[in-house]
């Protein structure tokens, strides 16, 4: 981070922390009785999920008011590292363990910008008595911004509407044309939902509508023409050349999605779900055979003046279904049909698709927690799912099996650099985890955890980029353990996961072999008024083999010429809040230089390097 950044960042900072302190005092202009008592606030503002809803799960929860995760705003921290992009906000992701998808049936085969979507699932309904706005404003080094604003309101006590808008704006790291202003990634999203609830409480309804724009100007990775890898020389960020400088890809959604029921009696209920998904996904280059940009492409197969790969899936959705409660015991059983289409620039339309499912649910829960859950969903053609799980004070424990279709794209592709033709079977994979929790008050607690995984028929993409099926089956065992311990306002955490992998198809899954996440911090509340956290947080993941992306086709690919080094980084960061007023401020990679000279996250992509981040995010209840 250069002098003159750091300047700039801190004179925003500067601002910030005037607002935030003038701000004390508005912060107590909530809604008031004759007492001067706040009567609204974040105890009155409670939510729910569509999936509480529908499994009859009736609690609204408080909004989560605490300092946990303030300082993060990177969908890698948020994630808990359990996610990794190509070192920069915005940039592609993927999991860093093996994750089955969560539908069985055929899908459009891109999913590296899905962490940046606000799918259906991820909704809140809101009941407020008061109407309810959050606001998070986040400034980091090198130009990388956040601005989100949250908003709902009851109409009246059985209706309540929403909506909620998301920008990223963060320039590139390693080889920008210009100090400011040579963007990396663009992205905005905007939301609307509502819900509604008949006076006798029988009739239910919950809406949501989401469009998500996101644009990456694509580098392609850090250019080195250096006959043996020298990783040191490949950390002079700003002064690095790249590979690709005409490049874009994105991917543009429209989400809409209803759900409504209605209440018989508590034994028996109906409802129904509509979804409607249109996603479009781009890989534009203004100049391929530009000198800057050629080497990166083994291919041009259909024009040379410019390159306009485009994909689309769009799909329908409707499922019916009953429910009901008999004591202790929920059930939930459905049919669903699905229709989809799926298009390619270079294609003939793919033939439409249409799918039909038929699941269901059970829950028994005795106690409190103590609950045994189990759902299975089959699709005609002979994918399914089966999942259940055990939940007890000490111990929890769930299995899944489950076969699903090959995606689209990996079946059929044509564009301007690659063509391909296959014809997938489905993939198979077992699962089973648990973790036990053992605890002592509020001093220690302990978890010893294990998943292990079986996949068969695994589809991937190979060292050059194409996608294949394996005939064989590959074991994926992860043992682990969670830990938090406490003194006084001392606090630590820490999660460890080991990687042991079996099979003749062991080597299609880069995994880290060691997976480490410690935080360390200081937590203290002052008067009952002051809160704050200050704290040493640091990630490691051992060497590696780390999957290559290919911004070409937004998929991430076996390779063997660059091992990614194994290492630790460490972020310092403090977080304060104040009534509904909450501030952080966040430096990243403090062990820079001093360690090494930076990190990579995936071949000739770096680390985040050292920068400063700060923000502030506001409730206000009136």
């Amino acid at each position: 981070m250069t002098l003159v950044n750091f300047a700039t960042v801190l004179k925003k900072f500067s601002l910030i922390i005037s607002i935030f302190c003038c701000g004390f005092t508005t912060g107590f202009a909530q809604v008031t009785d004759d007492s001067t008592k706040n009567v609204y606030g974040a105890k009155t503002t409670l939510f729910t999920t569509e999936e509480n809803i529908k499994n009859n799960i009736d609690s609204y929860q408080t909004i989560d008011t605490s300092l946990n995760n303030t300082h993060n705003w990177n969908p890698v921290n948020i994630s808990d590292y359990y996610y990794q992009n190509l070192g920069t906000i915005g940039t592609a992701m993927r999991p860093v363990f093996y994750e089955a998808p969560n539908v069985i049936g055929k899908r459009s085969g891109f999913g590296v910008y899905d962490p940046y979507v606000k799918t259906p699932d991820k909704f809140k309904y809101f009941d407020t008595k008061s109407p309810f706005t959050q606001m998070r404003s986040v400034f980091g080094g090198n130009y990388r911004a956040f601005i989100g604003i949250d908003f709902s309101r009851n109409v009246n006590e059985n209706w309540n509407v929403g909506f909620s808008f998301r920008r990223w704006t963060v320039d590139k790291q390693i080889g920008p044309l210009q100090s400011r202003g040579d963007l990396n990634v663009l992205s905005h999203s905007y939301d609307l939902q509502t819900d509604y609830r008949s006076p006798d409480r029988k009739y239910h309804v919950m809406f949501n509508f989401a469009r998500t724009f996101h644009k990456v100007n694509e580098t392609g990775g850090i250019k080195d023409s250096s006959e043996v890898i020298d990783y040191e020389e490949l950390f002079d960020y700003d002064d690095e050349d790249i590979n690709l400088r005409n490049a874009q890809g994105g991917e543009l959604r429209q989400q809409y999605h209803l759900y409504q029921q209605f209440k018989w009696k508590k034994i028996l209920q109906f409802y129904h779900v509509f979804d409607r998904t249109n996603r479009m996904n781009t890989f534009v280059n203004s100049n391929p055979s530009a000198e800057t940009d050629v080497n990166f492409f083994d291919d041009i197969l259909l024009r040379t003046d410019s390159t306009v790969d485009l994909s689309r899936f769009v799909y329908y959705q409707n499922e019916i279904g009953f429910k009901g409660e008999i004591g202790e015991a929920f059930y939930r059983f459905y049919a669903k049909r699905k229709d989809i289409r799926y298009t390619g620039k270079y294609l003939s339309t793919v033939n439409p698709v249409v799918e039909n499912y038929a699941g269901g649910y059970f829950r028994f829960a005795p106690k409190e927690n103590w609950q045994l859950k189990a759902n299975a969903e089959y699709e005609v053609s002979g994918n399914y799912r089966l999942d259940a799980s055990l939940k007890i004070p000490f111990l929890t424990v769930s299995a899944s099996s489950m076969q699903f279709a090959s995606p689209f794209f990996y079946e059929q592709h044509l564009g301007n650099h690659d063509f391909w033709q296959n014809d997938f079977g489905s993939e198979q994979v077992q699962q089973l985890s648990g973790k036990l929790d053992v605890k002592w008050k509020d001093y220690f607690r302990i978890q010893p955890k294990l998943d292990l995984k079986i996949v068969s028929n695994h589809m991937y993409f190979d060292t050059l980029a194409m996608p294949q099926q394996a005939s064989g089956t590959a074991t994926l065992l992860h043992p682990g353990i969670e830990a938090k311990a406490k003194y006084r306002s001392f606090n630590l955490e820490g999660n460890y996961i080991y990687t042991l992998k079996e099979g003749a198809n062991a080597d299609l899954f880069r995994i880290p072999e060691h997976f480490f996440t410690l935080d360390f911090y200081y937590h203290k509340v002052f008067e009952g008024k002051l809160e704050t956290r200050i704290g040493l947080e640091g990630h490691y993941k051992s060497t590696y083999f780390a999957d290559d992306y290919d911004p070409v086709t937004q998929q991430f690919h076996l390779q063997n010429y660059f091992e990614v080094p194994g290492y630790m980084f460490v972020d310092l960061y403090a977080t304060a809040k104040i009534n509904t007023a909450q501030i952080f401020i966040k430096f990243r990679h403090l062990n820079q230089d001093i360690t090494a000279g930076g990190y990579f996250t995936a071949p000739y992509y770096s680390g985040q390097q050292r920068i400063l981040d700060f923000g502030v995010t506001w409730s206000f209840f009136d």
